[in-house]
């Protein structure tokens, strides 16, 4: 094993996207004891059962494009579904996680793999930058069902921002799935989307919001007496004064010094009119409870 070098795997590592399968090894003449050595001294790192790369720090987007590429060279029959597909359509998601990845293939049943679930196929695929996937709506709708009504919304909104899907289409998935198990968070989730929404984290926040019972409204133009206007908010609470603004990636950073001064000025105008300004941050988006007693502490004293 003392000949287990990167050298030996110089070849494979070739092939695209970095990544090569177990029969891709053999039939270059390795073995499995080969694979197991190189693993072992980090030579090479397993993505999956059967597919290996190089060793690496990957963000969170790059391992989960890595794990949906390797998944689809280990099974050439699958197809992307659910949070990856989502993503590999161009989408973001919120706290879906890399590990299981979903698939699809011809199989009469759902199995699982260490880091894959895989599905049966019932959607025809269709192309993405990542390699064949669900469509759009079907995936949007088992993220809805796999991942919760706040995952759900934010990718749902972000799709219906950027107008890649229709609610049409979303509509007619969720009758496809009406009465399977958990299809209620897909019924959910497309009642409470907001195509005006511009953010993950102004999704998620509205979700917080509508399910301690409150109504609230996306990309509000403010007007002084005047008429004049003065700003656009991320959301305020219906039939109140009181405005939420999301800071998960602060507006202004690109700006410097300026940005972060225009932004001072303009929630001051905001405060002056009356108004309540509650600033969240993507933190708060893991602590519900702070969420909502921000808003309730705003909405007394907004009364």
């Amino acid at each position: 094993m003392h000949l287990v070098t990167p050298d030996i795997f110089s070849s494979l590592l070739a092939m695209p996207d970095g990544i090569f399968t177990r029969q891709d090894a053999l039939r270059s003449g390795m073995s499995d004891e080969i694979l197991t050595a190189g693993c072992r001294r980090g030579v090479i790192v397993r993505i999956c059962r059967g597919a290996y790369t190089r060793p690496g720090e990957w963000t969170k987007g790059e391992h989960r494009r890595l794990l949906a590429r390797a998944a689809l060279r280990v099974y050439p029959d699958a197809v992307l579904a659910s949070g990856t597909a989502v993503e590999a359509h161009g989408v973001p998601t919120f706290e879906v996680a890399v590990i299981r990845t979903d698939i699809c293939r011809p199989i009469a049943r759902e199995a699982f793999t260490e880091q894959l679930r895989i599905r049966p196929l019932r959607q025809e695929p269709v192309a993405t930058p990542w390699g064949p996937a669900v469509p759009l709506p079907d995936a949007l709708a088992q993220t809805a069902v796999d991942h919760g009504i706040p995952a759900g919304v934010a990718s749902i909104d972000a799709a219906l921002h950027e107008r890649k899907v229709s609610m049409h289409e979303l509509e007619a998935v969720r009758e496809a799935m009406a009465g399977t198990p958990r299809s209620s968070r897909l019924t959910c989730a497309l009642a409470w989307a907001d195509a005006a929404a511009e953010s993950l984290g102004e999704s998620v926040t509205r979700v917080a919001l509508r399910g301690a019972g409150l109504e609230v409204e996306s990309q509000v133009d403010i007007a002084d007496q005047d008429g004049v206007f003065v700003g656009r908010v991320d959301l305020r609470i219906k039939g109140t004064r009181v405005l939420l603004e999301f800071d998960g990636k602060v507006k202004y950073t690109d700006g410097g010094t300026d940005a972060l001064f225009r932004e001072k000025k303009r929630e001051d105008r905001l405060r002056a009119l009356g108004y309540v300004v509650v600033r969240l941050t993507w933190a708060d988006l893991f602590h519900t409870d702070r969420i909502i007693a921000a808003v309730t502490a705003a909405l007394a004293v907004a009364a």
